[in-house]
């Protein structure tokens, strides 16, 4: 590899669909500079493959058998904090979003917006940035205004850090 040449971005996918993780593993595959490193169909099975492969990134679905994406994210983010974690879920819920970022994940694409947002949350990721579609920063802006203005104390580092970012 040259020393201008970037390397490849590797990337775990979670889902517990088969088609799923097909599809994204198909739509990421096209990229010269990501490489699936590997698939796993529950979060348990994701939390282990990411603790023990080290991926850059792993794309974790929100609602997984055995442990959900977000009980794997924090369980990830505290035993290998070095790999980044995307939620994608079908649930365009605040609630979800606020939970995802609470357990440490750096973004949330909505399934539906997969094939437009997955590879520009990718890309944000792995520059160190967070990914929130525009309408993720409205509603965490306004939650941080409506419920917490003033009380900065009361937001968690990772709290204050994404509101920083955004």
């Amino acid at each position: 590899m040259e020393a201008n040449e970037a390397r490849d971005v590797k990337v775990l996918i979670a889902d517990d669909h088969g088609i799923v993780r097909s599809g994204l593993r198909m739509l990421l595959e096209r990229q010269d500079d990501i490489e699936v490193i590997g698939e796993a169909a529950d979060g348990a099975e994701a939390r282990d493959m990411a603790i023990r492969e080290r991926p850059d990134l792993a794309i974790l679905d929100v609602k997984m058998p055995k442990l959900t994406g977000l009980q794997a994210t924090r369980e990830i983010r505290a035993q290998a904090p070095d790999v980044s974690v995307l939620i994608l879920s079908m649930y365009d819920d605040e609630r979800y979003l606020f939970e995802a970022l609470k357990a440490g994940a750096s973004g949330y694409v909505l399934k539906a917006q997969a094939d437009v947002e997955l590879l520009e949350a990718v890309r944000a990721v792995e520059r160190g940035e967070p990914f929130l579609t525009p309408e993720a920063q409205r509603a965490l802006i306004k939650d941080v205004l409506g419920e917490s203005a003033g009380r900065t104390d009361e937001l968690t580092p990772r709290e204050q850090e994404v509101v920083k970012l955004v």
